[in-house]
């Protein structure tokens, strides 16, 4: 190779490689919205929202076949349909519970639905004061002093 050749063929791999990583900065993943088949995300313990899913799922009154905590899986049917319920730990240490129907018939979906608005309902009474009783005065609702089971 000619000496005068080189400087020039050095810079522009020099900027080949300078635009292919600029090129991978912008490849960067962003956290994906969860979807439909997805309850919204808990800040609870593994084992409060693990209970809650399952409480969900028998709330419908699915039979349970598969009950695995340690693996965060939960399969239950119902009139011959079945929903698998999952829970993945994420990044920023919450949790996130997919209910994932068999197939996307719509009695499968309906059932997919209700047991997501039984965990919503589920997860909602499980709040850091510990749950909410209906008030008697105009103030709204007032915390329960033990949690949510001692609500009356």
């Amino acid at each position: 190779m000619k000496p005068g050749l080189a400087l020039p063929l050095r810079a522009a791999a020099t900027a080949a490689l300078l635009l292919a990583l600029a090129g991978l900065a912008g490849c960067s993943s962003t956290p994906s919205a969860p979807s439909p088949a997805t309850a919204r995300d808990s800040h609870l313990s593994y084992d409060r929202t693990f209970d809650a899913a399952l409480g969900a799922m028998a709330d419908q009154k699915l039979i349970l076949s598969v009950q695995d905590r340690r693996n965060g899986r939960i399969v239950g049917a119902q009139d011959g349909e079945t929903l698998t319920a999952t829970l993945q730990s994420m990044r920023d240490g919450m949790l996130r519970v997919n209910f994932t129907p068999k197939d996307d018939s719509p009695e499968a979906l309906a059932l997919q639905q209700r047991v997501i608005a039984s965990y919503n309902a589920r997860m909602g009474n499980q709040s850091i004061l510990g749950g909410f009783k209906s008030g008697s005065s105009d103030r709204g609702p007032t915390p329960c002093p033990s949690g949510p089971a001692f609500c009356n």
